[in-house]
């Protein structure tokens, strides 16, 4: 079968190449053929050498595909043909601290499409039964393949971030987290969802972002993003940051809109070892912050429910590329200058 595999560690050590289907066995105990698998950031700095996984394996973990075969020890819950999505963590041990406070990332026993073990950018992944999820037709493959993405903002929107119907939110990044979290936020009931940018995101990113629902996307580098939050929201602040850029300048302006007791979920990594947080701003408000950045598959039941149901905006949006898997070297160029927001590979 064709699959994207990374061979060794560093850069450039991917390659589409025949890879023998993958077997079924006591484990692993449903075979999906691949429909489809967008690609996430975590994969681009696979590809690069920039992220930690353990090659060789096939790439990908954001999937969507059909039920093609069984093994005897599955419990009747799937059958033949069905369409699923995966969830990307398999294998947590369930019993530990970490899985008992809620944190299976952490656990030692995890294993990861396309991280530690094979995943799903190829016609084939064998995946065990409980991690797969039942989706309805009328969410299109390339939109199914974001439910497990989704998840995460499910959980940092409208769970950890305990947003209410009516309340304000500013999304501060506007790449493919961000967007997401304009979904989750409509969804919500929000009543105002303003988006905050880079010079680099007005082409595309901060469009798509008012397509999908958000009253505003303001510019960071060329516009006053405090001034402008704070003036449409009467001076008061928002109720709610979901932070998504990681930026020093767009926590700190996430600080500053938000209102005296609002909250603050934090997804975006800075990829540094320390950066300049304006620390008493957040005291004297009485900020309440929340770091989050894993998927929650116990809220996968809800992100299906709002996208096929979704009537805020327009999901095409969040796709910007669609590709077939022989096009990935195009793609993974495109995603690493920037120029996209999520793209599809067909399988």
């Amino acid at each position: 079968m064709k699959a994207l595999y990374k061979s060794a560690p560093g850069p450039h050590t991917s390659s589409l190449v025949d890879r023998p289907v993958p077997q079924l066995n006591e484990r692993d105990n449903v075979r999906v053929k691949v429909q489809a698998c967008t690609v996430c950031g975590m994969d681009v700095h696979i590809h690069h050498g920039k992220f930690p996984c353990d090659p060789p394996f096939i790439m990908g973990h954001e999937m969507v595909g059909t039920v093609e075969s069984l093994g005897s020890n599955t419990t009747g819950r799937l059958k033949v043909g069905d369409r699923v999505v995966s969830q990307p963590h398999l294998y947590a041990c369930g019993i530990c601290d970490q899985c008992k406070n809620g944190l299976p990332q952490f656990c030692a026993d995890k294993r990861s499409l396309g991280i530690s073990r094979d995943g799903a950018m190829a016609e084939f992944v064998v995946i065990p039964e409980e991690y797969l999820h039942k989706i309805p037709a009328c969410i299109p493959d390339e939109l199914a393949c974001l439910l497990e993405p989704f998840t995460i903002l499910v959980s940092d929107v409208l769970v950890y971030g305990a947003l209410e119907r009516g309340e304000t939110v500013a999304v501060i990044g506007a790449g493919q987290i961000g967007q997401l979290a304009v979904v989750a936020a409509r969804a919500g009931g929000a009543s105002k969802v303003f988006v905050t940018g880079a010079a680099n995101d007005a082409e595309m990113r901060l469009p798509a972002a008012l397509r999908l629902g958000a009253d505003l996307a303001i510019n960071s580098q060329t516009e006053d993003t405090v001034g402008i939050i704070m003036e449409q929201t009467g001076g008061k602040g928002v109720d709610l940051v979901v932070e998504c850029s990681g930026n020093v300048h767009g926590i700190n302006n996430g600080l500053a809109v938000l209102r005296a007791g609002g909250r603050m979920t934090v997804l975006g990594g800075s990829k540094q070892e320390s950066i300049a947080v304006n620390w008493d701003v957040a005291l004297k408000k009485a900020l309440d912050l929340r770091f989050h950045m894993m998927s929650d598959y116990q809220h996968m039941n809800r992100a299906i429910d709002i996208f096929a149901g979704y009537t805020h905006g327009d999901l095409s949006a969040l796709i910007s590329h669609q590709a077939n898997l022989e096009d990935w070297e195009e793609i993974f160029e495109l995603l690493t200058a920037g120029k996209g927001i999520k793209a599809c590979l067909k399988i």
